[in-house]
């Protein structure tokens, strides 16, 4: 089904009335009608609208429970299709944490090219789920929790000498923590008017360590390069010149390749 763009704004209008209503007992400014215009019966939110056209003691009635329902809740005639999930091959690697970024890019009218950012990890969920999504590796997580509450909770990772079985079990987990972080590249496309995916050659993962221990960085380019070309330079030099390991974060697609423009 389609909406238009007037049938948008009705619609956002409607429920941005709520934020104008000073009272929860305030006459509605609009009414159940409003919605007549819309191609479609908008979901129902948690907390109601003024086109509701619902009286204080209703609301307090009909929204005094709820219910949590772990899954994407869409008006009548929109579906929803899950096209990868966290931990699934990308690549040479595989889907990562918190997509908070989704391009297409069309390559025929019946595939195209997805790009994803995968920001950050949620520490907490990421440790207490690894283990069962990606299942490949170990994480010494109980030997790093034991080590902090033997250390009133703090570890200075730097200062651990290069064998020390301590940093190599924090280097390990800050690692995956990074492979799940990035830029993915996914190929699909329409198969029985279902988006799959086609995994073509395109698909491409950029983790925010690649390059680190396997060569393969990313390369900074334009005039801004001469930056790291420079005879005397201010700050930390890390010998790479225009190479650039891994990237991360990129909040809504932003390019932020570890303080560099990355080439992807």
């Amino acid at each position: 089904m389609t909406i238009n763009r007037r049938e948008f704004l009705l619609f956002m209008g409607a429920a941005s009335g709520m934020i104008a209503c000073n009272t929860i007992g305030a006459k509605p400014k609009h009414s159940p009608a409003a919605y007549s215009g819309l191609a479609f019966k908008p979901v129902k939110l948690p907390l109601p609208l003024t086109v509701d056209g619902m009286s204080p003691q209703q609301q307090i009635t009909d929204f005094s429970s709820y219910q949590v329902q772990d899954d994407l809740i869409l008006p009548e005639g929109y579906a929803y299709q899950t096209i990868a999930t966290w931990g699934d091959t990308v690549g040479d690697s595989r889907f990562g944490y918190n997509n908070d970024y989704v391009s297409f890019v069309a390559t025929s009218s019946e595939s195209g090219l997805l790009t994803i950012n995968f920001e950050y990890i949620s520490g907490k969920t990421w440790m207490q789920t690894y283990n069962q999504v990606i299942g490949k590796k170990y994480l010494p997580l109980s030997e790093v929790r034991a080590a902090l509450s033997q250390r009133q909770g703090k570890i200075n990772a730097f200062a651990l000498a290069a064998g020390d079985a301590l940093k190599q079990q924090i280097e390990t987990i800050a690692k995956e923590g990074l492979v799940d972080q990035g830029i993915g590249v996914l190929s699909i496309q329409t198969r029985n008017q279902r988006w799959v995916r086609s995994k073509a050659a395109q698909d491409r993962r950029i983790t925010g360590i690649s390059g680190l221990e396997d060569g393969r960085y990313l390369q900074a380019t334009g005039p801004g390069v001469a930056v790291f070309t420079k005879s005397q330079k201010l700050g930390y030099e890390d010998g790479l010149g225009n190479r650039i390991i891994g990237t991360f974060q990129n909040c809504a697609g932003g390019d932020n390749a570890l303080g560099n423009g990355a080439q992807c």
